[in-house]
């Protein structure tokens, strides 16, 4: 550029603005060092770590810090009207938090500020690959013609990814009413579900949780007996034969309700045969009055649900036992309060013969339909393969049952 060609009065300004810019490219554009700073440190309402908070003034200058193990960030801010936000998302092995908060004209310049930020922190389950492949729950027919047997249940787990997924703290459940089509409906007001609008489901009468340690392998099943942990075959040929060193069972003789109930009915809970593992004994958590856990032949709801930062043995304690409204205390109706966000997959299951009195339990973000089933015959509810992939089978899985499960006429395992 020829600044001679540049007019006189105008050319002493461009010397001006050229010699502050080369100085700016010389030495750090900086604040001055005569600038103030004021301490501000930032308590956020969850002593939570590691949490990135970040301060915004009027320029929109940023300033960015991390909390201690108090949930503290400390900065060192120029005077000035400032914003506080909070938004980040931390993934660990199960689950994803979400931390969110903001607060605006917060007024820095007057000494040592304290800023205390209301965060609100969300727990949703990660994309789980544990699904509830199939349930069989409806018994079969006696070889004599006498009526059914029903005391063969079964619920078969898959792991519907390429890598084995721990089994620690994962419990399984089932909702209040034991049958879709009850004629009462203790959690259901005006045709809503009164649970729809809060974080928890109702899990009834107890809960059954794996031994420390154990693993689902990637694409692999994991059959686990509800009643009847031996080979009923030798007694009823239409039905199943739990005795495999593979195969895991509910059998907890020793759980205790405050009533003094046990899990202890000989006709539910014979002796496991000897070829399953006392390591694949689910262990169960009793809080409602029963000799057997009372899963529904015709309709059950099931859940299979991972506690967080607790074990569930730590979780069902009586501060987390609801009661349906007029039933406060009375431990016939005794539900564990299941958070939805731990839950990793549900299925709702309709009785096909009274579809018209059946209500739901589960919610529509846990399961937005339904199977149809007809118990005694045999049958089962089996989930629907999506694709194939490198020779292993990919289930179906859109919380919805209506779409993701079909009545098979037998069971898998026969």
């Amino acid at each position: 550029m020829n600044i001679d060609r540049i007019p006189k009065i105008n050319k002493a300004i461009f010397v001006s603005i050229m010699t502050l810019l080369m100085l700016c490219l010389t030495q750090s554009c900086t604040y001055d060092e005569d600038v103030s700073t004021y301490e501000v440190e930032v308590f956020l309402s969850l002593k939570e770590e590691g949490i990135s908070v970040k301060m915004t003034n009027q320029t929109f200058t940023q300033f960015t810090s991390v909390t201690d193990n108090q949930g503290r960030a400390v900065f060192e801010l120029p005077a000035g009207i400032y914003s506080v936000n909070v938004s980040e998302v931390n993934d660990d092995d199960y689950f994803r938090h979400i931390y969110n908060a903001s607060l605006a004209d917060i007024v820095i310049g007057k000494g040592y500020a304290k800023v205390e930020l209301p965060v609100t922190h969300t727990v949703v389950q990660k994309n789980n690959p544990i699904l509830i492949k199939e349930v069989y729950c409806g018994g079969c027919q006696k070889d004599d013609g006498s009526g059914q047997f029903y005391f063969d249940k079964c619920i078969i787990l898959y792991n519907n990814s390429s890598e084995s997924v721990s089994l620690n703290n994962v419990s399984i459940g089932i909702v209040e009413p034991y049958n879709a089509e009850a004629s009462a409906h203790n959690f259901m007001s005006s045709g809503a579900l009164i649970y729809a609008e809060e974080d928890w489901i109702p899990a009834i009468n107890g809960i059954w949780t794996f031994v420390e340690g154990q693993t689902i392998e990637a694409y692999s099943e994991l059959v686990i007996n509800v009643h009847g942990a031996i080979d009923n075959t030798k007694t009823y040929s239409q039905s199943i034969n739990y005795a495999n060193p593979d195969y895991y069972c509910m059998y907890d003789v020793e759980s205790t309700s405050s009533d003094g109930g046990k899990y202890n009915n000989t006709q539910y809970y014979p002796s496991p045969s000897e070829q399953i593992p006392t390591s694949h004994y689910l262990k169960a958590i009793k809080y409602g009055q029963s000799n057997a856990w009372p899963m529904s032949n015709a309709s059950p709801a099931i859940i299979v649900f991972r506690t967080e930062g607790v074990s569930p043995q730590q979780y069902a304690t009586q501060e987390n036992i609801v009661y349906p409204v007029g039933k406060q205390g009375n431990i016939v109706y005794s539900c564990l309060k299941v958070p939805r966000s731990w839950i990793l997959d549900a299925v709702e299951i309709y009785n096909a013969e009274a579809l018209p009195q059946s209500k739901k339990r589960l919610t529509p973000d846990l399961d937005n339909g339904y199977v149809s089933f007809t118990h005694g015959y045999g049958h089962s509810v089996i989930r629907k393969i999506e694709k194939t992939f490198n020779g292993h089978n990919i289930y179906l899985d859109t919380n919805n049952s209506s779409k993701d499960f079909y009545e098979a006429e037998s069971c898998s395992l026969r």
